[in-house]
């Protein structure tokens, strides 16, 4: 989901700055301390930091006390913070006088006891060296434009082509950076006179300007503003344009900012005028970042979550508003770096800067990856969009690693507070557990899906991809077919429970109790609801006995239909009416299978008394050899059509039994072709069917009166009379001997 996307970033990063920062300040303190000069802290620097050393020590050994806890001492603590805060804040910036005179400092104590035209010679050789950087990279340009756009060129479909394709341009544009290094530098050290301050700017503007050729080919090669086919997110050209230029603006702008202040400090700038300066470099690099987000927050958004693809209104109202969490993140991160270098931390710009980097790449890199695992499914390319998923897994755990050591956020060191070692242990036995409990289930999902899908292509295949046209369902799935759903959700269902198990005992949670409570309640379970447990062993013992299958016509007493779907505890029904029955495994006493290896189907036949019935045997038995070379029935007999004789005699004439044993399911079909072929062959060879007849005589009355045999005449009348009641009686005879339709 989009909202755990979005929500975790800013979670992961909060924790990240309040455990490097708050959970073990004496030791980064001390680690610090080792790395810079002594002599570059002020006097209330330097007592502020003994200070906190020995409330450090004194907050260890006094760890776990319930009053540390406390409402009040929280609040007292949180005064006290805000306190000093205040309190540096007013002597930073109340260097603000001295700011002007920054450079002018700076700039003696560069050009300072030096030789006459020594720092000329040395801003002519710094010149040569970069014009030979960019001369010898200008000459082989063409070369590596070449190979970029020949990278570029290819049809780019995949992920993994994507992928491939910005890699080989990063390298591309990574041995244009290093080309340029290389030779900038053996030109300066070639040509430079021995001079340590010359040598510092050199190395120092040499490295921003490495930074910026780096960065620069890692943005080039992910947003590809000028190669759409390569580029992986979700970017108009204009938009992928925009935030490239964008961005880069903020990295110059920061990493000669930042360098600069670095090399001011080894000038002799330091202390709280070399905060302050530190704090406005930092300030307008955070401008132009949020700057930078806001103004392309349209193609962020759309990258995360575009329009035309996805119609959920809380995934695009969420996709909508990150970049205003971003670039509102971005200017609070700034402000939470202050406070803490007021607070006497150092702060970590570095640090935040990747930080920030992941918010702005991060949720697009992982929606791509979505939309590849989605495309790989509509493919049937399982195994592509599990990798896919488990890569999208294996991305969020390494970057919290990451973050987590751009921050310095020692695990391991906490463990003098009791909980580094168990949450690092926990952490590493969470993710192991998360990604094999997931590979795991993606590599039996996939296979059982394959099986299911070539089942139903191998039942579609033979069975025309149709459902036959009966009153009785035909030939049910396989017995493998019928077990792989039921096996996929116990596995997951066992899965899951394995995982959150050791999930929850990898973070210290005792779960015996759980795991007995379980046994309990499933003791309870099974003396309390009988019943379920009798439905669930009935079926299970149903589906060992391969009772039926999914696609299977069954009756159970008075009901039957369709076997549709198979739970733990019962069976659905489906009617050939379309009703649904659902029927518990523990209510069916007698089950029957109207689908299992072969149907007979039984035909009668009536023919006059006066029939030659050896002669309409041998027509019959015709008809059945044209049935067996008809090729739209001809594979479903298992037996051919043929006559049983007269079984039976009647009012009417012979009945003539006939059968044929056919595929469970087509008996039906290959019925209403037996019915025309016997018509046709009967009209061939002459035979008629039995029809009901009665026969009515009608007995003259002797009349000697010749005048009673005119037309109106009594006799006429009488014998008209008699005529109609016969037919009457007749009709009603028909209509009650007539037998019904098969």
């Amino acid at each position: 989901m989009l909202w755990g996307r979005l929500i975790w970033l800013p979670l992961v990063l909060l924790a990240c700055l309040s455990l490097s920062y708050v959970t073990v300040p004496a030791m980064a303190q001390q680690a610090e301390l080792t790395k810079d000069s002594i002599a570059e802290l002020s006097d209330e620097q330097v007592r502020r930091l003994l200070l906190e050393k020995l409330s450090g020590e004194t907050g260890r050994q006094t760890a776990g006390h319930s009053d540390d806890y406390h409402p009040a001492v929280i609040a007292f603590r949180l005064q006290r913070a805000f306190g000093t805060v205040q309190e540096r804040a007013s002597e930073v910036f109340g260097t603000l006088s001295e700011y002007p005179a920054i450079p002018g400092r700076a700039w003696t104590s560069l050009t300072g006891n030096r030789e006459y035209g020594s720092f000329a010679r040395f801003l002519w050789v710094l010149l040569i060296a970069v014009a030979g950087g960019m001369a010898a990279e200008l000459v082989l340009r063409g070369r590596f434009v070449a190979i970029e756009n020949d990278i570029a060129a290819r049809d780019r479909v995949s992920m993994g082509a994507k992928v491939g394709a910005a890699f080989g341009v990063f390298m591309t544009r990574i041995a244009r950076a290093l080309l340029f290094i290389a030779v900038a530098t053996a030109i300066y050290f070639v040509l430079a006179e021995d001079e340590a301050r010359d040598r510092t700017v050199f190395i120092f503007y040499l490295s921003a300007i490495a930074v910026i050729r780096f960065v620069s080919a890692a943005a080039y090669s992910y947003f590809s503003p000028a190669h759409s086919a390569i580029r992986i997110p979700l970017f108009a050209d204009a938009g992928a344009i925009r935030l490239y230029w964008t961005i880069m603006a903020t990295v110059v702008f920061g990493a000669f900012g930042f360098f600069t202040c670095a090399l001011f400090g080894t000038l002799g700038i330091v202390g709280d005028v070399h905060t302050l300066l530190l704090i406005s470099v930092g300030a307008m690099t955070t401008l132009l970042l949020s700057a930078s987000v806001f103004l392309n927050r349209a193609s962020i958004a759309n990258d995360i979550c575009p329009a035309s693809m996805d119609t959920r209104r809380v995934r695009n109202l969420c996709a909508r508003v990150y970049p205003h969490l971003l670039w509102v993140f971005i200017i609070v991160l700034f402000i939470a770096l202050v406070t803490a270098a007021f607070l006497g931390y150092t702060p970590r710009f570095g640090a935040a800067l990747f930080t920030i980097a992941i918010g702005l790449v991060w949720p697009g890199l992982d929606a791509a990856l979505e939309r590849e695992a989605a495309l790989r499914s509509e493919d049937n390319d399982q195994v592509a969009a599990a990798f896919m998923r488990v890569a999208r897994l294996a991305v969020i755990c390494l970057l919290v690693f990451l973050l987590a050591a751009a921050w310095r956020v020692d695990f391991f060191a906490m463990a003098g507070a009791g909980i580094g070692e168990q949450i690092a242990g926990a952490l590493l036995q969470v993710a192991v557990t998360l990604f094999v409990a997931y590979g795991v289930w993606q590599m039996i999902r996939i296979w059982i899906d394959r099986k299911i899908a070539e089942e139903d292509a191998e039942r579609a295949a033979e069975h025309g991809g149709e459902p036959g046209e009966m009153e009785m369902g035909g030939t049910g799935l396989s017995r493998i077919r019928t077990l792989l759903p039921l096996i996929k959700r116990s596995i997951q269902l066992t899965l899951g429970i394995i995982a959150v198990m050791i999930t929850l005992s990898s973070m210290g949670v005792n779960i015996g109790p759980i795991l007995a409570g379980a046994g309990v309640i499933g003791l309870a379970i099974g003396f309390g609801s009988q019943t379920l447990v009798r439905d669930i062993v009935s079926g299970i013992f149903f589906l060992i006995d391969d009772a039926f299958r999914l696609g299977e016509y069954v009756e159970l007493g008075d009901v039957r239909g369709s076997v549709e779907q198979i739970s733990i505890r019962s069976m659905r029904l489906r009617h050939h009416r379309g009703a649904v029955h659902t029927v518990p495994f523990g209510e069916i006493k007698t089950l029957t299978n109207h689908s299992r290896d072969w149907a007979i189907m039984k035909l009668k036949f009536r023919v006059p008394f006066d029939t030659d019935v050896d002669r309409v045997r041998k027509i019959l038995k015709q008809v059945g050899q044209q049935m067996l070379e008809n090729p739209d029935i001809a594979e479903d007999f298992i037996q051919p059509f043929k006559s049983q004789g007269a079984v039976e005699v009647d009012d009417y004439g012979f009945v003539i039994s006939t059968k044929f044993m056919s595929k469970p399911g087509k008996q039906f079909l290959i019925r209403r072709y037996v019915f025309a072929a016997v018509q046709d062959a009967f009209d061939e060879y002459g035979i008629e069917f039995a029809r009901p007849r009665l026969n009515v005589t009608v007995e003259d009355e002797e009349d000697d009166d010749d005048n009673d045999k005119g037309a109106n005449s009594p006799r006429s009348a009488r014998e008209k009379a008699r005529a109609d009641a016969a037919a009457a009686a007749a009709a009603g005879k028909i209509a009650v001997q007539e037998p019904a339709a098969e």
